[in-house]
């Protein structure tokens, strides 16, 4: 076997959160038309319910979303009830890129159809348009225990959980579709990456080998340079990824991942140029929103880095990361007790964060509170010495 790395890179501030994979979401994120039971009647009148429904999936079907969505509408005035109707009408809505209202007509449908599997996907589709990567899981899982073997929901559902960190989930879901087979590149590349970023090192190396033998050139760079990354080589990663980019300039997630290895070679300009071109691509990719909120926050631009570190905390409210830049940022601003509450809650989700321990002390001594910034100040002293042990000897 190919050994890609011999160890799992430990934290830094600017912490490798990770690959996170759109996992080929361009076929899958079409919604299709929910066709239901309903039958067109023979001579149907031009105003009758379902000359009503032929009416507005012919005009979805021509393109005519707006006169499509009027025409559910209108039927849904006298056949409230109808599942297909505000189904299509949601599917409709969501095309048009009105995701609140398709999912208000989502609930609906599912008040009449609780357990449609159908319906739960869209509705989980339409969340994760809006970045609700939580609650689209939610939906996700339910239509799943219905309809397991559907590919979209799998890909979808996965895709959540690596947006959301989730990485042991995504390994639970995949695994089974990649012990089975046959081979699906989609799942192979999602999977490797959740080993990766668990540090389940032999599991990953040996999916990324399969990868390397039915992937793209682009694909197989982008893993090589993840791992590269996540083994401390940074200068190597920068290298393998550049090259990923160069074969395909929009493989999901390669800018961000770039953008981290630029910034651990201290090339700040081009970190920073690949980092917007991440969120060009994708507002919503976690990583980038962290390290350039983090970069920006870092030199100083507090102002400027706000809306992203507030953006990445908002896509993975659970991020230790996100949660010490924002943390950092008002401990910038002078707002020491929001500082302190958000310190004391990574210390105790994190407890052995050094970082936090010591911004956690400055924080106290500003607030006048010595004995409690004493105790921090030698907390940090505790971890200095564990890590000087657990450092490996020189040879």
């Amino acid at each position: 076997m190919f050994c890609l790395f011999a160890h799992w890179a430990g934290a830094a501030e600017y912490r490798l959160a990770g690959q996170r994979v759109l996992l080929a979401l361009a076929m899958c994120l079409a919604s299709a038309m929910l066709h239901g039971p309903t039958a067109l009647a023979q001579g149907a009148s031009q105003g009758s319910p379902e000359e009503l429904f032929h009416r507005a999936e012919a005009a979805y079907k021509n393109g005519d979303i707006g006169r499509a969505i009027t025409l559910y509408q209108q039927l849904l005035k006298t056949q409230p009830d109808s599942v297909p109707a505000r189904a299509n009408l949601a599917v409709a809505l969501a095309h048009e890129g009105r995701y609140d209202d398709a999912i208000v007509q989502y609930k609906e449908a599912l008040k009449l159809s609780p357990e449609n599997p159908a319906l739960l996907l869209n509705l989980g589709l339409a969340r994760y348009k809006q970045a609700r990567f939580d609650e689209a899981a939610t939906d996700l899982e339910r239509s799943r225990r219905k309809d397991p073997e559907n590919r979209q929901s799998l890909y979808l559902l996965a895709d959540c959980y690596l947006r959301l960190g989730k990485n042991a989930s995504a390994i639970t879901l995949l695994e089974p579709y990649y012990k089975e087979g046959p081979e699906d590149r989609a799942v192979d590349f999602a999977l490797g990456m959740a080993f990766l970023r668990e540090g389940q090192i032999p599991k990953g190396e040996a999916i990324i080998d399969r990868v390397m033998r039915n992937g793209n050139p682009g694909e197989v760079d982008l893993l090589l340079g993840a791992a590269q990354l996540a083994a401390g080589d940074a200068k190597t990663a920068a290298t393998t990824l550049r090259k990923a980019l160069d074969s395909n300039p929009t493989l999901p997630g390669a800018w961000s991942l770039y953008g981290k290895a630029l910034i651990d070679v201290k090339d700040t300009a081009g970190a920073k140029d690949a980092l917007l071109r991440a969120l060009q691509s994708d507002p919503n990719d976690f990583d980038a929103n962290l390290y350039l909120g983090g970069m920006l926050r870092h030199d100083g631009n507090v102002a400027e880095a706000t809306p992203y570190l507030n953006k990445a905390l908002e896509l993975r409210p659970s991020s230790i990361e996100a949660q010490f830049q924002i943390a950092m940022i008002d401990l910038a601003e002078d707002r020491l007790e929001e500082a302190r509450e958000r310190f004391e809650h990574i210390e105790r989700e994190s407890p052995d964060f050094q970082e936090a321990h010591a911004q956690l002390a400055v924080v106290y001594a500003r607030l006048k509170r010595m004995d409690d910034s004493k105790r921090e100040r030698e907390i940090v002293l505790q971890l200095n010495e564990k890590a000087r042990k657990e450092q490996p000897i020189q040879k």
